[in-house]
């Protein structure tokens, strides 16, 4: 089991009604449906957290920075501080059950994006499919992160997970 901080990876927020076609444009291939994700060929995740808002995080987000420009119609940028973390590990499902509302079974998860509490605070929470077990990621508001990072560090090292 292992706890990753990814706080620093690059983030791109987006939405209003023409938010999918600007992003469609910039060649970004978009999950069809509200709360679901989709990893690029990247490695970029593209989550999309509704109808016509939208979260991108990874390779993709310094493109589609310089291609932004403001005064767009029908579309606004949503700056995007979060706090962010990977959890990777075969049984790390059971440690989420500890602290988080939603059943975070990978088999339940698949392509789905969670909006969920976890240890108290208001979080978004993917399941990846990984190499040997799933990897969770998940994202809260930027002035939570240093409070869940202590409590994920802690439940991962009360399980035998390490801190990456």
């Amino acid at each position: 089991m292992k706890l990753s901080d990814a706080c620093s990876l690059p983030r791109f927020g987006i939405k209003g009604r023409a938010a999918a076609g600007w992003l469609t444009a910039q060649g970004i291939v978009l999950p069809q449906q509200a709360n679901t994700w989709s990893l690029l060929s990247d490695d970029t995740r593209a989550l999309r957290l509704g109808r016509g808002e939208f979260l991108l995080e990874g390779a993709a987000v310094p493109g589609l920075e310089a291609a932004w420009q403001d005064g767009q119609r029908d579309i606004y940028r949503v700056p995007r501080y979060d706090g962010a973390f990977v959890m990777s590990g075969e049984n790390m499902h059971f440690v989420l059950q500890e602290i988080c509302a939603l059943d975070t079974r990978p088999e339940v998860t698949a392509d789905a994006v969670l909006m969920t509490m976890v240890a108290g605070i208001s979080a978004t929470l993917i399941c990846e499919a990984g190499n040997d077990a799933p990897v969770y990621r998940l994202w809260c508001d930027g002035t939570y992160a240093d409070y869940l990072r202590e409590v994920l560090m802690e439940i991962v090292v009360e399980h035998g997970g390490a801190i990456v």
